[in-house]
């Protein structure tokens, strides 16, 4: 059982008491304390609030009889005092009737205007005055209805995991054993849940407080659920919250099969019976509820008798469980005998606080200030009487301006006078003597119609009565889809601020049914029938031994199909700008489930969970495109060379056909071989010089040493990778480069792609006219260095004659024939420089230098 203790962390004590101390009592209750050691094999569990959750080893039903049994049927109470008992009690119930006759009386007013029973007070009595009922209590209770169920109880399964503290393979394994069994409860095997919980809900806007009860049916072999509504639950009236009262009554009215057999299973013992002869009273809620399904009182063919289940706190000197001390119980009184036929121990046997169990749980609608909660009667209750008020006001208007009403003029009695007139048909009456117009003689009554002012009013009240508790989402209406979608999150929580907070409240109680649930699985589970769906699921009692690893599904920060449309539209929206942040496969299923598409894991591609393989299936997977990941115990120095030979070859890894695919999953694979070689390679060294585990040494006692071995341990490494890996890096690069080759280019824009068509037309059309334009210069710079060259090579002609013939006159002959020689040479230099000339290219600036 888990328990929350308050801890005394100066005594390093649990703390604990009897928090429903009987008033009667007096005084104040002295604490139990119970030492750490007796807990010491009790999972302990923090929660953020600070408080510990003790799971203790105790029994349930089938281990301990003798401790669940009936004490009532057995010798240990004596029937004397069992009378008292019973006396006692009937006249404390009795009281509790009359505290919250009023309360009743509310109750059965809001069913009677929802208009269903026909019989909504108000109104005109004359003969055909109409009886339409405003339906805006209906129409609440509906539209609730319909919202909360859809959030508490989808089609999966009101169930899921959460687990506090470490997350664990053993602790996941479980929770998801436990969610998958529960759900399969509450959806089959308790095949009335759904339905009566539905009818709680239709009923908790008219009654505040509704309540649900969970019980194991021996006779079924399988858990059970009733809905209880509020005017067969009672409370004192100085009670200020349902679970810390100090009594509360069930109200359960039984057919007499139904009475003997939980006689036959020992639910209750075995009295002198007495048959039912007149069913039993009921409240104002009965009554109009029976008008609104149409049944009636018959004469108790079934013999229905009234039993009282008592939840209280006694004092039982004669239980030796307790001796004497003030303790819970659940007392059973059959009314028409006012005999106890039950008593039994609300704890759990070894449980040294005997911590009240709970069996039925509430729900609530709006709190107020006591232990009933608040509904439609009480919140718009006078709008709704006058809301149907003003409408069988304008609908009595129009039918009696529209009815046949006269004023006769008293005068000679004339026989024949009385006509029916049908519609078409023309009449002749008599008149008298000198009355020759029959409007002398009749007069319509002077009835005013339907009044417009009063038919606004009535627009008016109907929007006031529905402000109130509106559950509808109006303010979105004017959002489009350029609306930010923080802004139509923010006006969807504030256009149903009311619903968020009653949806909370039912999360909150329908967490405590999981754990009732929880309790009867981890007692009956081994006796419970299986179905088909769940006889292989290796679900054991001791899973529900915690009581926090399974929540409800619903959630009470998200209370309706639009609000969580627009929270996944937002991620959707992120994950566009962010892609590397998210798991897109998870979003888009999300996506995908929440706009209801059927089969969603046959329409996408599955992922295979991780295997570890050898290097050449690690390398064929990579090959075909599917991931392969490295494990701390492999080679990992044998796989990378394995990975970069394959890579190499230009058969398999560098093959175009197989690069693609390869290439982007060989570089994530080697870099994980590469990672793990440091850790092992780091962690060898550091364990080598403690000389033990590193996960067995305690890191808290010298974390400065552990850092200098590490330190120590990081030159090491660094220079085993020198010798290691530094020979397979140019490989690696290789690799890089080649993945570069194939990597995909990112995909354009239509925008940006006519953009880039545009300034590619341009730059080509750039080029051509600049290419037009040089051709032109360098035709013409062409013409002026052919004539320059000729004209170059004209003045040097001249100049060479000039030589010779200065030289013929001023020297001798063989002077002159060694001159001419000089000269011709020269000549011939000249004639050589002027080829190289021609070959220097035209341009502008070459030209220039030359």
């Amino acid at each position: 059982m888990a328990t929350q203790f308050p801890i005394d962390p100066e005594f390093n004590r649990f703390v604990g008491g009897n928090p429903n101390q009987d008033a009667e009592a007096g005084g104040e209750e002295e604490a139990q304390v119970v030492d750490m050691p007796d807990l010491m094999n009790s999972e302990l569990e923090e929660l953020p609030d600070g408080s510990v959750v003790v799971t203790m080893d105790t029994k349930g039903p089938k281990e301990d009889e003798d401790f669940y049994q009936n004490l009532s049927d057995s010798d240990l109470i004596m029937d004397m005092d069992l009378d008292a008992l019973a006396l006692r009690y009937i006249e404390l119930v009795e009281k509790d009737k009359d505290a919250r006759k009023q309360r009743d009386k509310q109750y059965e007013e809001g069913i009677k205007r929802t208009g269903m029973g026909n019989d909504a007070p108000g109104g005109a009595n004359f003969n055909g005055a109409s009886k339409v009922v405003h339906p805006v209590m209906a129409e609440t209770c509906i539209d609730f209805a319909a919202r909360a169920i859809k959030e508490m109880f989808p089609p999966d399964g009101p169930t899921k995991t959460k687990i506090l503290g470490d997350v664990t393979e053993d602790k996941t394994q479980i929770a998801e054993r436990k969610r998958d069994f529960m759900n399969w409860q509450l959806t089959e095997q308790i095949e009335e849940f759904r339905d009566e919980q539905e009818q709680m809900l239709t009923q908790l806007p008219l009654g505040g407080s509704q309540y649900m009860k969970l019980w194991y049916d021996e006779k079924k072999k399988r858990p059970c659920a009733q809905f209880l509504p509020i005017d067969n639950v009672l409370l004192p009236y100085a009670a200020g919250n349902f679970y810390t009262a100090e009594r509360f009554t069930e109200v359960d009215d039984i057919s007499d099969w139904d009475y003997k057999r939980r006689v036959n299973s020992g639910m209750y013992r075995e009295t002198t019976m007495t048959r039912a002869t007149m069913d039993p009273e009921m409240t104002g809620a009965q009554k109009a509820t029976n008008k609104v399904e149409g049944k009636s009182q018959n004469d108790n063919e079934d013999a229905v008798r009234r039993v009282y289940h008592i939840y209280t706190w006694l004092e039982l000197e004669d239980d030796p469980e307790t001796k004497g001390e003030m303790a819970p119980y659940i007392l059973m009184i059959d009314d028409l005998s006012s005999e106890v036929i039950g008593l039994y121990r609300n704890w759990e046997e070894g449980d040294e606080t005997m911590t009240k169990l709970d069996w039925v749980i509430e729900f609530k609608f709006i709190p107020w200030r006591g232990a009933y909660a608040v509904g439609l009667p009480q919140l718009i209750g006078g709008l709704s009487a006058a809301l149907t008020g003003s409408l069988r006001a304008l609908l009595d208007s129009a039918h009696i301006n529209n009815a046949a009403t006269l004023l006769k003029l008293k005068g000679g009695k004339i026989s024949g006078q009385s006509q029916e007139i049908e519609v078409t048909q023309v009449v002749e009456i008599e008149g008298a003597p000198g009355v020759d117009d029959v409007r002398k003689i009749a007069m319509p009554m002077p009835f005013n119609g339907p009044s417009p002012v009063l038919f606004q009013l009535l627009g008016w009240l109907t929007t006031a009565a529905k402000g109130v508790v509106t559950t509808a989402e109006e303010k979105i209406a004017d959002v489009n889809s350029n609306t930010p979608v923080g802004t139509t999150q923010a006006l969807i929580e504030q256009g149903a601020a009311v619903f968020s907070s009653i949806h909370a409240r039912l999360h909150e109680s329908q967490g405590r049914v999981l754990k009732v649930l929880s309790r009867i699985n981890r007692w009956y589970l081994d006796d419970m029938q299986r179905g088909e769906v769940v006889e292989d699921l290796e679900i054991k009692r001791e899973d529900f031994a915690r009581v926090t690893d399974v929540i409800p599904v619903s959630d009470p920060h998200i209370f309706s199909e639009t609000q969580r449309m627009a929270q996944t539209q937002a991620v959707m929206a992120i994950m566009k700008d962010n892609p590397d942040l998210f798991n897109k496969k998870v979003v888009i299923q999300r996506f995908l489930k929440q706009i209801k598409v059927p089969g969603i894991n046959e329409i996408m591609i599955d992922v295979p969970a991780p295997v570890k393989m050898d290097a050449a299936n690690e390398n064929v997977a990579m090959a075909i495109g599917q991931a392969a990941y490295a494990y701390p115990e492999q080679d990992h120095l044998g796989h990378i060379q394995a990975h970069l030979d394959f890579a190499k070859s230009p058969i398999f890894g560098g093959n175009p056909i197989i690069a693609p695919a390869y290439l982007p999953k060989s570089v994530e694979h080697i870099k994980q071989h590469i990672v793990l070689w440091y850790l092992n390679r780091m962690t060898g060294y550091v364990q080598k010089a403690m000389g033990q585990k590193l996960e067995d040494y305690d890191l808290q006692k010298d974390p400065k040493a552990v850092d200098k071995l590490f330190a120590l341990a990081s030159q090491h490494v660094e220079l085993d990778a020198d010798q290691t890996l530094k020979g397979i890096m140019p490989v690696i690069e290789q690799l890089m480069q080649g993945l570069q080759k194939f990597k995909p280019q990112p995909q354009m824009t239509p925008d940006t792609k006519v953009l880039l068509d545009t300034s590619m037309a341009e730059t080509q059309r750039r080029a051509k006219r600049d290419e037009a334009e040089m051709g032109l210069k360098d035709k013409a710079l062409a013409a002026k260095i052919q004539m320059d060259m000729a004209k170059l090579q004209q003045d040097q002609q001249e100049a060479m004659e000039e030589l010779e013939m200065r030289l013929a006159i001023a020297t001798s002959d063989q002077e002159m024939k060694e001159r001419i020689e000089t000269a011709r040479l020269t000549r011939d230099a000249a004639k050589l420089n002027f080829e190289q000339t021609k070959a220097v290219p035209t341009q502008g600036e070459n030209y220039g230098n030359q």
